[in-house]
């Protein structure tokens, strides 16, 4: 008899599942998809495709793991004893539907926290009294700054409140931050309240809001100021009633009783509706670390190393200068940092005690450069032990507990990773001096991954060899000289790396021996140019010949390195008369608006002009200039220096006199939300403040360029958003100039020698000294602020076009001018439709730019379908693009139907290659 494809992938999950014990279900994250194809001899992509309809047909269920895993309900029902909820289509972590974590408290929990009785004590009490009061407790407001420990608080609270029987045992905790969708109201309500079936496209099926599951227990609603003012009202709503409604719902027809926790590291009173904060009587102040006792600070230090000891399973002997070190540093300002650091310190000490089974001995010298760097020039050492020789001895022995902390392991375990590492080169008869210089390659490659942090970790480099990282710092210099670029950071990040860690470990000349080395010289000559003066500084200073293919390897990962596109930062001086005018204005500019580059220089009454000058010197010496300085001062001599300035730094310096409170605060706003030049900067300043002294050029027409990559098409889209902004705004003529982004070099100077140009606006940025206004900003809206400045307007709030429309227009432009065989305008609309069902599945906003992407390149692969000419995917296959694919696969289908076209599984990974970069 014939059997559907569909029905033998789920045959087969059956069979590989029916013979496993409970213990497998939990420990095993599902088949996956790779798995089940090669036992059927189907291709990946079609098994993927059927198991993701299983999943919607409720016999399946997936694991959302790397690699995604899937398993057969029914069996799943049999062995497990329960009854799944058929509205759960997937899920991270099977044990916790399995069986509650034990929730029941010996202790008071409140009574376990570092500083219960000290500097949360006050917390605490606030906590308490919130509880308690009738009939179902106050809701709360916790505040403090970013890892000060909001989130632990919240969970404390929850935890005494079953702890005293004011909820049940296993009520639920539910967490959400309200910045994962900002950019995205309707989700973030969705996510709040649930949604019905058809609310909006995508909602296929009745969704329960976290209010909902949140039910007779608490929800912690963190970074709450990003919670928008129409979710403030729902919420508020709720709160009053105990009633809401699911988005699509009419009446408030649904009632819960939940104890809401709201945190927050902003001030509310700038950020939230008065008539919400009013339903928030209690508010909570969660101190920073550097407001909390040095008791404490000893303390938490202990209990880190704890979580550590317990991870490792190892006994940890810790001299005291460590925890001097760590609890005295700079470098870090909140517990998560604190906790970073504990775990690099950790590491280390692990890899530099490989083979000991027991105890670790952790010293000074696991201590990162920096740190180390900063402990041994401070002159307070000795007087610092002498203070926390109360709370620990000389060394302080930490055992591997056994009792449960607060908040479990997830993901990477690089302790994990070095063990197994060691195993494999210990059977493949390698030296223990060499598995040590391979283990700690791999240490400063992975440690990224326990640290948590999506970036370049360029922490790393504070293990890197000193003489190491001289010698990059050298080496990117010869670099920027002879390619004529400049490399930001990760060029030093990259290099200082890989060099350390050829050094470090046993040189082998055929490490890249598959490598056509004429090839790569060839068509990277220059860079291998700059390779053959990077092994003459090599030489030079270390004494030491790079073999050719480490040349060769330097070669490729120069080309590699993109140079620099993370935008650096004007730098700003005040400069005012007075012992602290200018430090004041800066203080209140930061505290209101954030961490800027801006500098005061407070200059006393008594000093004469030249000694200002060198004052000023100095300082901007010691500032990043790569992007100039903004001066800002009060009067006097201090208005005349510019030129002077200029030619003695070599610096690009704007002056703007006459300074007030106001204008500092509207500088530093510009600098830390607008990408504007300094001229740009400081153009828009003075037409801001400074009408009556701004300098005109005269007799050249004003003008703003629109720019795309053909001069026509976009630009001319971009032409009518910009007449539209300026229509009836202005008296002065504005003329608005389309520019091929092609013809740049050769145009450019003849539109500056005939135009006053005061911005440029579109795909491409010219790098002339206006502001540039990107095509996404003005899709967005913030790009009329700038349109605007510039041509001496006042921002007006007003209606913008759908941001929808503008998309739809200019995919439609893109596709108009190439597509032979498919409808722009039709299919347009079934894409963007499709990318709002993209974004729901991948729970996401995309950019505007983003959809862009999306849009054109789908359409052009339906068109590819037609002609019979697909693209071929030849890059190798890697793990982390299973889940957008999968995505891809399900959400694509319905378009496929319509079409009556069906894309080749490497057009999908195409795609899914799209979504990852995003």
């Amino acid at each position: 008899m014939y059997m559907k494809r569909i029905e033998k992938v789920y045959q087969e999950l059956v069979d590989i599942w029916q013979d496993c014990e409970k213990q497998d279900f939990l420990i095993k994250k599902g088949s996956s998809a790779n798995e089940l194809a090669e036992r059927l001899d189907l291709t990946r992509a079609n098994t993927s495709l059927e198991l993701n309809k299983l999943v919607r047909e409720k016999r399946v269920l997936k694991i959302k793991s790397y690699p995604v895993g899937y398993l057969p309900i029914e069996v799943l029902e049999d062995k497990l004893q329960l009854q799944w909820d058929d509205k759960i289509e997937e899920v991270t972590d099977l044990t916790a539907y399995v069986r509650q974590p034990e929730k029941k408290v010996k202790r008071n929990p409140f009574e376990l926290m570092i500083g219960s009785n000290d500097s949360l004590k006050k917390a605490v009490f606030q906590a308490k009294a919130a509880v308690y009061y009738p009939p179902n407790g106050l809701h709360m407001l916790l505040l403090g700054p970013t890892g000060s420990g909001k989130t632990f608080f919240a969970n404390k609270i929850y935890q005494y409140s079953i702890f005293e029987k004011i909820i049940e045992e296993n009520a639920p905790f539910e967490s959400f931050n309200c910045a994962d969708y900002y950019h995205n109201p309707q989700l973030l309500l969705s996510q709040l309240f649930g949604y019905r079936k058809g609310a909006f496209t995508g909602a296929e099926e009745d969704h329960p809001g976290l209010v909902e599951k949140a039910n007779g227990g608490v929800l912690l609603l963190d970074e709450i100021h990003r919670l928008t003012p129409e979710g403030q009202e729902m919420l508020f709503y709720f709160i009053d009633h105990n009633r809401f409604n699911r988005l699509g719902e009419t009446g408030f027809k649904r009632q819960a009783n939940v104890l809401i926790i709201c945190a927050t590291t902003e001030d509310p009173n700038s950020s939230m509706l008065e008539t919400f904060l009013r339903r928030i009587p209690m508010t909570i102040q969660i101190p920073a670390l550097n407001q909390r006792s040095l008791r404490e600070k000893v303390e938490l230090s202990k209990f880190l190393f704890e979580k550590e000891a317990k991870r490792v399973q190892r006994t940890f002997v810790i001299d005291i200068d460590v925890i001097n070190a760590l609890i005295n540093t700079d470098a870090y300002g909140n517990v998560g940092q604190l906790q970073s650091h504990i775990q690099l310190i950790c590491a280390q000490a692990f890899l530099h005690n490989l083979h000991e089974k027991n105890k670790i001995s952790i010293g000074i010298q696991e201590l990162p450069e920096e740190m180390l760097s900063h402990w041994s020039s401070s002159s307070k050492n000795i007087r610092r032990s002498k203070e926390i020789e109360e709370f620990v001895g000389v060394t302080t022995t930490i055992h591997p507990s056994e009792k449960s902390n607060d908040e479990d392991y997830e993901g990477f375990n690089i302790y994990e990773m070095i063990e197994e590492k060691v195993k494999i080169l210990e059977n493949e008869s390698i030296s223990e001096a060499q598995i040590h210089q391979y283990i700690l390659t791999d240490l400063r490659l992975h440690v990224k991954n326990f640290i948590s942090n999506k970036t370049v970790n360029y922490n790393l480099l504070k293990f890197v060899d000193p003489l190491i990282s001289n010698l990059t710092i050298e080496l990117k210099k010869i670099a920027e000289k002879h390619l004529g670029v400049c490399f930001d950071r990760k060029f030093l990040y990259y290099i200082g790396m890989h060099l350390d860690a050829y050094f470090r470990r046993e040189k082998k000349d055929n490490l890249l021996s598959q490598l056509d080395i004429r090839t790569i010289t060839s068509e990277h000559s220059r860079e291998y140019e700059v390779t053959q003066l990077f092994q003459l500084e090599i030489e030079k200073r270390l004494g030491i010949t790079l073999p050719e293919i480490e040349m060769v390897y330097l070669t490729m990962l120069l080309v590699s390195i993109e140079t620099v596109e993370e935008k650096k930062q004007i730098s700003v001086l005040v400069v005012t008369h007075g012992n602290s005018t200018a430090t004041s204005m800066v203080q209140v500019a930061v505290e209101l608006l954030g961490a800027a580059p801006i500098v005061a220089l407070d200059m006393p009454l008594n000093l004469n002009p030249d000694e200002m000058f060198q004052r000023i010197v100095q300082q901007i010496e010691e500032l990043e200039t790569d992007n100039g300085v903004l001066m800002l001062v009060d009067m006097g001599s201090l208005a005349m220096m510019e030129g002077k300035l200029m030619e003695k730094t070599g610096v690009a310096i704007k002056t703007i006199p006459n300074i007030t409170t106001l204008i500092v605060l509207d500088v530093v706003r510009k600098i830390n939300y607008m990408d504007l030049s300094l001229a740009g900067i400081y153009s828009s300043v003075m037409k801001d403040f400074l009408a009556t002294i701004q300098t005109q050029e005269n007799g050249r027409p004003k003008a703003i360029l629109s720019i795309c990559t053909t001069g026509s098409g976009t630009a001319k889209k971009i032409e009518q958003m910009v007449s539209g902004i300026l229509q009836n705004s202005t008296e002065e003529s504005v003329e608005i100039i389309t520019v091929s982004s092609l013809k740049i070099p050769q145009t450019m100077s003849k539109l500056i020698e005939k135009y006053q140009i005061l911005a440029t606006v579109g795909t491409k940025d010219p790098k002339i000294d206006v502001p540039h206004i990107s095509l996404e900003d003005l899709i967005e809206g913030s790009g009329e602020r700038v349109i605007r400045q510039v041509v001496g307007l006042p921002y007006e709030k007003k209606q913008q076009r759908p941001k929808n429309t503008v998309i739809r227009d200019l995919c439609q432009d893109a596709l108009n001018t190439y597509l032979v065989y498919l409808n722009p305008y039709h299919i347009t609309d079934m894409l963007l439709d499709w990318t709002k069902e993209l974004q729901m599945n991948i729970e996401m906003t995309f950019s505007n730019i983003m959809i862009l992407k999306l849009v054109v390149h789908t359409a052009f692969a339906f068109e590819r379908a037609i002609k019979q000419d697909p693209l071929t995917y030849t890059d190798p296959w890697r793990e982390e693009l299973q889940i957008p694919l999968d995505i891809v696969s399900s959400t694509i289908e319905s378009l496929e139907d319509r079409l009556v076209l069906n894309l080749v599984e490497d057009e999908k990974i195409f795609i899914a290659e799209i979504l990852l970069n995003e």
